[in-house]
């Protein structure tokens, strides 16, 4: 039987590496009226991973939300060296902007992240949409550990990979996917009796893309919470708008992840497709291949998010920080 909680409000977990657009996707869950955050999962990604579990705890002290479960994940990927993106979201992920009264560390629970997806998923069976806006390290681990993880969520929503062969980390390599190609493959081929959306990157810098005259309006939001969302931010939107990096407009990826799951209604545009993950090759690792033309005659395993309504994505964002 369904808790109350689940009857009233979507339960989300969410599985991060907390640069600055994790901790958006973060934000817009813990002010989501229909969400109930049931934990959050730390991976090695951005910065590693005991800074990821830092940054988190940031967030919810300034959202007042010190009561959400973290977890520390998986400090390395399944194979090889941990590869991070200090470059772009600072040498914190949090593009460095001084924190004076940081949480205690003792809040991070002690249960292993893995193990915590595993118990939330026997006591929510069917109810927990699972966002995943990190490497995939800790969603692999999960499937290895017990096959029938994934037939207990209500669906998965991930932030990664790529639909054009075009990267970000690479020329063709998606920074997540890229960041451990083993684990993104174990999920797309081992995540059976749950719907995988993934919201790719490509979209995140076109149809996905926030015009900065709407942009700028949100940064100047002067609430607690609008001042530390534009303090983070300040440093990459200043060198990304220099750059006109990929459009002229202001580009993010993880908070589309957040409300797919949240509001899936906002997907206006979507296809489903068979897709896989390159392990070998010299120049492709860890790019998603997607068998558009059915060449493999393999069922669909997941949907691309291709285009959303903007107008609500704005909104949430909007909402956030008021």
């Amino acid at each position: 039987m369904a808790s109350r909680s689940a009857e009233d409000k979507k339960l989300i977990v969410l599985d991060v590496d907390c640069g600055h657009d994790d901790a958006q996707a973060i934000m817009l869950a813990l002010t989501r009226p229909n969400v109930q955050v049931l934990g959050i999962t730390c991976v090695a990604g951005n910065v590693d991973v005991n800074q990821v579990c830092r940054n988190v705890l940031r967030i919810l002290k300034v959202f007042g939300r010190l009561d959400v479960p973290v977890y520390r994940g998986a400090a390395v990927p399944i194979l090889g060296n941990h590869i991070d993106a200090r470059y772009w979201h600072g040498k914190d992920g949090l593009g460095d902007v001084p924190d004076p009264d940081p949480p205690s560390e003792e809040l991070v629970q002690s249960e292993h992240a893995v193990n915590a997806l595993l118990r939330l998923s026997k006591e929510h069976p069917g109810e927990i949409s699972l966002v995943a806006v990190a490497p995939l390290t800790n969603l692999a681990l999960a499937v290895r550990l017990d096959p029938e993880f994934p037939a207990r969520l209500k669906d998965l929503v991930i932030m990664g990979g790529n639909i054009n062969g075009i990267g970000n980390i690479t020329p063709s390599g998606e920074f997540n996917f890229y960041c451990d190609p083993e684990a993104a493959n174990m999920v797309l081929n081992s995540y059976k009796g749950v719907l995988i959306n993934i919201v790719p990157w490509e979209p995140c810098v076109n149809a996905l893309a926030i015009p900065y005259d709407e942009w700028d309006k949100i940064m100047a939001i002067p609430t607690e919470r609008g001042k530390f969302h534009a303090a983070i931010l300040a440093s990459s939107v200043k060198r990304e708008k220099a750059a006109k990096s990929y459009t002229t407009h202001y580009h993010t990826c993880d908070p589309y992840a957040l409300m797919v799951a949240a509001h899936p209604e906002v997907v206006l545009e979507s296809e489903d497709v068979y897709a896989t993950v390159e392990l070998r090759g010299e120049v492709t690792r860890g790019q998603m291949v997607c068998d558009y033309r059915g060449v493999w005659k393999k069922e669909p395993n997941l949907r691309i998010i291709k285009k959303v309504d903007m107008q609500a994505a704005i909104q949430m964002f909007w909402d956030a920080f008021q």
